[in-house]
């Protein structure tokens, strides 16, 4: 049995063209090869515009990704791929050789909310937390973080592309592709400051990440599978492509600023 990779690819159409739906699905199939995705949902979506497609599965038993950019990379401006492989932490990103240089992946928050055992917040209490009607406390601060966005599901190593994603469980986490029912502790964390509020703080209960709005990271303690066992932490990892801070790709995607503080991007190239 090899690992399972759950792969993200973003496909760029050339300055002159478009991808069209019935080409984002063929994008798909070529993508993922003779033997389809490997214990990872499919999902394809593309942007209203045509101007890229997105696909993710589990790349574990094929290598369609090369051969998809040997054959027909020349149709595309460029193709990005996010890649976390179950046999490590966090993820990693490249562009165009899926066989060539790879970096960790990071990724930003703009808010932090946690709930307590306590009266007052947890980390830096100099800092102008909040405290909310439900005596959480929420923290508007610009932040990012190394993170494995693991999607794999009980979907057996035959998994094609559905029509619908898959609605979250109990304890599952909603993303923007399938649900996050897998997941680890946040590595890296800037600003360090907030680095205790990564795993099992003694005062928290609760601790949620947000971007632009969106829920991108959630630790908690849940049930177990296990109705003789107590609750334990778990993450749940919801990170996608509008809160990479990867310089190089947003540089490539064209993005108007780097959407993070030069601190954060210093930091990317150190990772």
């Amino acid at each position: 049995m090899s690992n399972i990779f759950t792969e993200s690819i973003r496909v760029y159409a050339r300055q002159d063209s478009v991808i069209e739906p019935a080409e984002s699905e063929w994008i798909t199939w070529m993508l993922m090869g003779p033997t389809g995705s490997y214990w990872v949902p499919v999902f394809t979506r593309r942007h209203p515009s045509g101007r890229y497609a997105d696909v993710q599965f589990g790349s574990g038993k094929g290598n369609g990704i090369g051969h998809f950019w040997e054959s027909f990379g020349y149709r595309y401006q460029m193709m990005w791929g996010r890649c976390f492989d179950e046999g490590k932490t966090v993820d990693e990103i490249w562009r165009d050789d899926v066989e060539g240089s790879r970096r960790y992946c990071r990724y930003g928050f703009d808010q932090v909310r946690v709930a307590t055992v306590g009266d007052r917040p947890p980390v830096a209490s100099d800092a102008p937390w909040r405290r909310q009607p439900d005596g959480s406390w929420t923290l508007t601060v610009d932040g990012s973080y190394h993170a494995g966005n693991d999607r794999s599901m009980s979907v057996g190593s035959a998994a094609t592309p559905a029509s619908a994603c898959p609605e979250p469980g109990p304890t599952a986490l909603a993303t923007p592709t399938t649900p996050a029912e897998n997941g680890g502790p946040l590595e890296c964390i800037e600003p360090a400051w907030l680095a205790p509020l990564a795993d099992e703080h003694p005062a928290v209960t609760l601790i949620e990440y947000r971007w632009r709005g969106r829920l991108v990271h959630r630790a908690r303690r849940d049930a177990s599978d296990d109705p003789e066992e107590a609750p334990y932490w778990q993450h749940r990892c919801a990170d996608d492509w509008d809160n990479c801070l990867d310089a190089d790709f947003l540089r490539a995607a064209g993005a108007g600023d780097l959407r993070a503080p030069a601190e954060a991007h210093e930091q990317g190239r150190r990772d």
